[in-house]
């Protein structure tokens, strides 16, 4: 049981990402990228940091378990113990090597933040427990971060910054915001799993030893191009993205459908004034979608709209989360690590387009960001998954697996060639 620190209690998100961990599916940590123009303030820095711990505490925790519940435990870790400076001459070796560092949840601190100095800018490679939160809490983290180191350097106080409240993490947050028709359209629903064999499986090997980050960007200027593009068939940038994908994909599998996860952000669903904490506040949904093996990407775009629309303003998503929750609230939590991957499959293969980071959002006083990403967990083999995020309408693809280097050349490609079906 708890001792003396203070606690925290750890929600069913939290359980969700650590049971994907220790399965060794992911290794359930975040990863974000931003590149100055000039240099940054390290004891600024550490001060934001330090601000930001009214509004995420658990960042200086250490994760506890029992075999009947699960918390977070005050672990005495400072800001100076979450941050790294880097001297290097070769900016990006040194951003991949910051990156695959993987914190320890067990003993803590929950982040860390490797600040890399070259001779002309700085950059920040930040790796985030994904048990605390998910592609858009981290994204929103960063802009608080922000926000407090500029303050700091204005001499502002940073203690009268409005942050999101601690204690607004779990996702009944979301369910008490909804009707009680709602609510039961949510229990009623049955969450569809599509059956995967070796046949839904990339030729990858993996290397649990070896883990790697692989970005592709795509120049500003075709942002508008795919757009556009989309709009001719009613489409949006996120089915494009899902379309060039698929066609990509298809090449390798030999199936008629290729079985995605598909994340679903689970904040469309609170109320426009509601600040939820940061958290993981994503849901999923599984989508079937046909291969078009020797077909154009345009086909592959009809099809793909076809079936995220049919998803449109759908509360299956939320199912998958009220089943996990049942199962946390009313069983030990070892019977409950047993019953999360019964209730959520994860799919082999995936995307999430975590979406558009705000330049402006990300300014650090007087240095400009330049450039910016983030990306999810690394994956271990079969699992596959590409983050796509937008800055300044710079596409950035990222890979992230644990895999041998022909793993690594092979995705390259993979990615590469995904690319190209993008209209011109």
């Amino acid at each position: 049981m708890p001792g003396t620190n203070r606690i925290y209690p750890a929600e069913t998100a939290d359980i969700k990402h650590f049971v994907s961990g220790i399965n060794q599916r992911n290794d359930h940590y975040l990863h974000a990228i931003i590149e100055f123009d000039g240099f940054l303030n390290i004891a600024s820095l550490k001060k934001a940091l330090r601000s930001t711990f009214r509004a995420l505490p658990m960042l200086t925790c250490r994760f506890v378990r029992s075999a009947e519940k699960a918390w977070w435990e005050e672990a005495g870790w400072t800001e100076d113990a979450m941050i790294d400076l880097i001297q290097t001459d070769n900016k990006e070796q040194t951003i991949q090597q910051q990156l695959i560092c993987k914190p320890n949840e067990l003993k803590g601190p929950q982040i860390h933040i490797g600040v890399v100095r070259t001779g002309e800018n700085d950059s920040l490679a930040i790796v985030l427990n994904h048990m605390i939160c998910d592609g858009g809490g981290i994204r929103d983290y960063l802009y608080l971060l922000a926000t407090c180191y500029t303050t700091i350097e204005q001499q502002g106080d940073p203690s009268v910054i409005k942050m999101p409240l601690a204690d607004h993490r779990s996702f009944q947050q979301v369910f008490e915001h909804l009707s009680a028709e709602q609510l039961k359209t949510i229990q009623e629903t049955t969450v569809c799993h599509y059956p995967q064999t070796e046949k839904d499986h990339l030729p990858l090997q993996g290397d649990p030893s070896h883990p790697f980050v692989i970005r592709h960007r795509l120049a500003a200027e075709r942002f508008d191009t795919i757009k556009k593009h989309a709009k001719q068939f009613n489409a949006t940038i996120n089915d494009a993205l899902f379309a060039a994908y698929i066609c990509a994909m298809a090449d390798y599998l030999p199936v008629e459908k290729i079985i995605l996860d598909c994340p679903v952000n689970a904040r469309a669903y609170l109320p426009t004034d509601y600040q939820p904490g940061f958290c993981n506040l994503t849901s999923n949904i599984i989508c079937a979608i046909p291969t078009h093996h020797g077909e154009c990407y345009e086909e592959a775009l009809t099809s793909v709209k076809k079936v995220m629309d049919e998803q449109k303003g759908s509360l299956s998503p939320l199912s998958v989360y009220w089943d996990l929750d049942q199962a946390y609230m009313t069983l030990p939590l070892n019977d409950a690590i047993k019953e999360f991957p019964k209730i959520y499959r994860i799919p082999i293969n995936g995307m999430t387009n975590i979406g558009i980071l705000d330049a402006e959002k990300l300014r650090f006083g007087s240095a400009t960001p330049v450039n910016a990403s983030i990306s999810g967990s690394i994956k271990y083999a079969p699992y596959f998954q590409i983050a796509v995020t937008t800055f300044q309408k710079s596409m950035t693809f990222s890979t992230n697996f644990h895999g041998t280097e022909n793993d690594f050349q092979f995705l390259d490609h993979l990615v590469t060639k995904m690319i190209g079906y993008f209209p011109e």
